[in-house]
């Protein structure tokens, strides 16, 4: 034993001297290559594939659907599909998953592509093109490529959310699918992917002229990618841990049962909260993960808060989380969310990151004072504040309020918001589809 660990320490020791020593990276430590977890990890590979079973297969009969009514009439408006979900819910997994095996799946005589607008952006500071410029050459080459396919075609178009309104990068909506349809020889059949918050600020009545402008080149029946169950994401976590070694090897069970309580039903909040444990062994000096562990990473990142304050979509809760977010502040919080969508999306931008409470107050025809008793609360909690504040340069007496994007606290309102705003009937987001709750039956 001895002398095999003698061998180790000199060739370590000789790598060292060659300049070829590599250090391991802390998922190497783990008996992995790289990170488990990762969004993008092998995505050709099923057991990898984020998206559940069922949606799998119900947006399978959406996309059938869309092209028997192509079939019927190659022009008929009602053939492109818009879906929409939270962020993190999968949209994106599941819209590469159907181009990479639309031959597979029986699709062979149309051809698939898959765009995501996210990319396309260009910094708002390039003004020389107009909102709808033909001249970009992102644009152009997609353009491009859509004039060469001898197939009818099926685009998935992920955050296409940005042709709400345009940006200097892309046209607006009409535009958009105007310029995709007089190229597509063969027909073409769109599959728009938005955020469920962008249709809920598209749907207030102060948006009703944006949203004539956009909705009605989609089919009325939108598709809603649902949260994950507590099963769903214990399987999927496993699932990621079982490619280089037994998952229980490096998570105990009731950790990997804390992700899944913890995780808000969303796949990458799951995801994102499994690295955060990888990358606490590291800083505690072990090599499981234990229910310690977790316990560690979600004070620390404020997930009690979080799932507390989801639940208290329950009417039935009554805890002081729940008091905490009064109709009134839910209310806020859902002005505020609207705003960032519309500085993400909508155009021309006001460089605002969010609203000032001297704004909130005029907003919500209440003196400052008033505003500020039901703003303070929401930016006092801790570990994670509710909301975050900073000073404003051009008014003393106020604050600007915004939600921080990366962090867990921004999913958590975002299924607060989009279970109040949006219809249950007419969007399929139903209540047992977005309600987390840890109890046993759900």
């Amino acid at each position: 034993m001895v002398d095999q660990l003698t061998d180790k320490l000199k060739k370590a020791l000789e790598a060292g001297r060659s300049g070829k020593f590599a250090k391991k990276t802390p998922y190497e430590r783990f008996g992995f290559t790289e990170n488990p977890f990762r969004l993008d990890i092998d995505p050709d590979n099923p057991d990898f594939q984020i998206a559940r079973v069922d949606v799998l297969l119900n947006f399978a009969g959406q996309i059938g659907n869309a092209i028997h009514i192509f079939e019927e009439d190659p022009v008929a408006q009602f053939r492109h599909l818009l879906t929409h979900g939270l962020r993190g819910c999968g949209k994106s997994s599941l819209a590469r998953h159907f181009d990479r095996v639309s031959d597979q799946i029986g699709v062979q005589d149309y051809e698939t592509i898959y765009t995501d607008l996210e990319n396309w952006r260009e910094p708002f500071e390039v003004q020389e093109f107009g909102s709808s410029s033909k001249t970009l050459e992102t644009y152009e080459k997609f353009l491009l490529k859509i004039t060469l396919v001898e197939k009818p075609l099926i685009i998935f178009v992920d955050s296409l959310d940005y042709t709400i309104t345009g940006t200097p990068a892309i046209p607006r909506v009409k535009d958009f699918i105007a310029d995709i349809e007089s190229r597509a020889h063969h027909g073409v059949i769109i599959i728009g992917f938005i955020n469920s918050l962008t249709l809920s600020v598209l749907l207030e009545s102060e948006q009703h002229i944006l949203a004539r402008a956009f909705l009605p080149f989609f089919n009325p029946e939108h598709f809603f990618f649902p949260i994950f169950s507590k099963a769903e994401i214990r399987k999927l976590i496993t699932s990621r841990l079982s490619v280089s070694r037994s998952p229980t090897d490096l998570f105990s069970a009731k950790s990997i049962e804390k992700i899944a309580n913890f995780s808000l039903g969303i796949p990458t909040v799951a995801l994102n909260l499994a690295t955060a444990c990888l990358n606490e062994l590291i800083v505690q000096n072990t090599d499981r993960v234990t229910t310690d562990i977790i316990n560690t990473v979600i004070t620390q990142n404020g997930f009690n808060e979080i799932v507390q304050l989801v639940e208290s979509i329950d009417k039935d809760s009554v805890d002081e989380t729940s008091t905490l977010m009064t109709p009134k502040r839910k209310e806020i919080i859902a002005i505020i969310l609207g705003h960032q969508i519309s500085e993400l999306f909508f155009f021309p931008l006001t460089h605002n990151e969010g609203l000032r409470s001297s704004d909130l107050a005029e907003l919500f025809g209440v003196n400052l004072s008033t505003m500020n008793y039901h703003l303070k609360p929401l930016t006092a909690s801790s570990p994670v504040p509710i909301l975050e504040a900073k000073d404003d340069a051009h008014d003393a007496r106020s604050k600007i309020f915004f939600i921080n994007w990366d962090s867990p606290m921004s999913n958590a309102l975002e299924i607060i918001t989009v279970f109040q705003q949006l219809k249950h009937e007419k969007y399929h987001v139903k209540p047992t589809s977005i309600l987390l709750s840890r109890r046993d039956n759900l």
